[in-house]
C-alpha cells in the first residue's frame, strides 16, 4: 500500500471517528433531554412527548453526518484548543440545527417508505401528499421549539468540551 493511500485511509478513518464522538455527544445529550422530560414536572404537548423519543435517533444521525462531514473541514493539525472549542461548539449548534429537519424529511417520506415495505404500490401513496409535508412542516417546528433550545443548552458545550479536549491531546491529523 503506498503512502497516499495510507493517508487518504486514515483521514477517513479519522472523519468517521469524529462522526461516532459527536453522534454519541449528539445522543448524550439528546437521552439527557429525555431523562429531564421524564422527571421534571414539565408541561410539554402530545407531541411534544411523543417526538422527544424519536429526536435522539435523528440525533445520533445528525451528529455523524456533521462529524464526519464537517469536523477536518473546521479543524486542522495546527489548530489550539480554543479553535477546536469553537469547533466543537458549532458543529454541535448544526447538529441541534440539523435533527428537527431530519424529523421532518422522515415524516414526510414515512407514507413512501411504508408502501415500499408493505409492497403496496407507491402511487397510492403519493396521493396523501401534500398532507404529510403539512405535518412534517408541524414536525419540525415541534422539534425546533420544544426539544432543540434545551438539548442544545447542554449539547454545545458538550461540544465544546470535546473540541477542546481532541486539540489539546494532539489534533485530528497527529
Amino acid at each position: 500500500m503506498d503512502a497516499r493511500h495510507r493517508n487518504a485511509t486514515n483521514g477517513r478513518r479519522r472523519d468517521v471517528s469524529a462522526g461516532v464522538v459527536a453522534a454519541s455527544a449528539a445522543l448524550l445529550g439528546a437521552l439527557s433531554y429525555t431523562l429531564v422530560v421524564g422527571v421534571a414536572p414539565v408541561r410539554l404537548s402530545a407531541d411534544a412527548q411523543y417526538w422527544a423519543a424519536y429526536a435522539p435517533q435523528c440525533s445520533a444521525v445528525a451528529g455523524f453526518l456533521v462529524g464526519t462531514v464537517g469536523w477536518r473541514r473546521v479543524v486542522s493539525r495546527a489548530s489550539t484548543p480554543r479553535r477546536g472549542a469553537l469547533a466543537g461548539g458549532a458543529l454541535a449548534l448544526c447538529v441541534v440545527v440539523l435533527v428537527p429537519i431530519l424529523a421532518a424529511a422522515y415524516v414526510s417520506a414515512f407514507p413512501v417508505l411504508l408502501s415500499v415495505a408493505t409492497g403496496q404500490p407507491v402511487r397510492a401513496a403519493l396521493s396523501l401528499y401534500p398532507a404529510p409535508l403539512w405535518a412534517a412542516v408541524d414536525v419540525a417546528r415541534t422539534v425546533a421549539t420544544s426539544w432543540s433550545p434545551f438539548v442544545g443548552a447542554s449539547l454545545v458545550p458538550l461540544g465544546a468540551l470535546a473540541g477542546w479536549v481532541d486539540q489539546r491531546r494532539g489534533g485530528s491529523g497527529r
